[in-house]
């Protein structure tokens, strides 16, 4: 065979398996995740949830997807709760899939807002109660994604709490539950939260599922005395109903989100700037537009609230 004849037919062998690479990869890009609820294990497989989803949604359009298989009241599987994480901010949007007696998708309800039997069948036990687990703490530092620049931006945080003689507790993704974190926010001495994750207006993720508003209402009732201040990288939830439970019912010193879809890289940078200085002992309102300025891109809408203290701590 001549050296042109081999040249051209490793070219084309070298481009199929760029090809095959290239659609594993595009593939691979979007992550399909089966959660747990209240109520067990899915009865559905992963790879029935999977072709579901792939045939109602464009994938591709976001970085991660987690599914709830929702339990009607006969305790079998009555629809889909859908997790769409996009790509590129703190953002989580939520679409249902109903499901018929062969478990196959009816309709599907795009921007779907959590109901009561949504949130009841949420990981932990109902009526779930949460207690401290640890009534020393005094700083939560928490990222439930598998994301690094998320991971560090949080570690970093707990370090400088940690400087400050803070006693803090790092839930970290397998650690970044639902339980634990209201657990955790329960402790009587907590002085300082930091949320590195996804949100909407209704509610936060957990690594296992999410926390509502209306958790924050029933658990958290004025929990945190405006002793508490709370930076959150969460998109739109500083909008209701979110702002209201954490400055309202919960009682917020301070309470810092995104109005809109905070940007990832930048707005970490700005959160973590800012829950640094108010931990420095900075008057936090001046401190928090501050960091905004120097990290945030111009695109993130900011909230920043508090009928508390100042200075943090206080």
């Amino acid at each position: 065979m001549c050296i042109a004849m081999r040249r051209v037919i490793f070219s084309v062998l070298l481009l199929v398996v760029i090809g095959v690479n290239a659609v594993g990869t595009a593939y691979a890009e979007t992550l399909v995740k089966l959660l747990d609820t209240a109520e067990g294990k899915s009865r559905i497989s992963l790879d029935k949830i999977t072709a579901i989803v792939n045939h109602a949604f464009k994938i591709n359009q976001f970085r991660e997807i987690r599914v709830q298989v929702i339990n009607d009241n006969r305790h079998q599987p009555g629809h889909l709760l859908v997790f769409l994480f996009r790509k590129g901010v703190h953002g989580v949007e939520v679409a249902r899939v109903d499901l018929d007696s062969g478990f196959n998708a009816s309709s599907v309800r795009k921007n779907y807002l959590l109901d009561a039997e949504d949130f009841a069948q949420q990981p932990g036990l109902m009526p779930y109660k949460a207690e401290c687990p640890d009534t020393s703490t005094e700083f939560i530092a928490f990222a439930p994604n598998n994301d690094s620049l998320e991971q560090s931006i949080t570690i970093d945080v707990a370090r400088a709490a940690e400087a400050h003689s803070l006693r803090t507790v790092r839930l970290l993704q397998q650690s970044a539950t639902r339980t634990n974190y209201l657990n955790y926010m329960k402790c009587p001495r907590l002085k300082g939260n930091f949320y590195d994750g996804d949100a909407n207006t209704q509610l936060i993720t957990t690594v296992d599922g999410v926390i509502s508003y209306a958790d924050i209402n029933s658990l958290l009732y004025q929990q945190f005395n405006y002793k508490v201040t709370n930076i959150w990288l969460a998109c739109r939830a500083f909008n209701d109903p979110m702002r209201s439970s954490l400055l309202v019912s919960a009682q917020s010193q301070k309470y810092a989100a995104g109005i809109n879809d905070l940007k990832v890289g930048p707005s970490d940078r700005a959160a973590n700037c800012a829950m640094k200085e108010a931990i420095s002992g900075k008057p936090m309102a001046s401190s928090f537009q501050d960091c905004i300025k120097r990290y945030s891109s111009r695109d993130d809408r900011w909230g920043f609230a508090g009928n508390g203290a100042d200075i943090f701590g206080v």
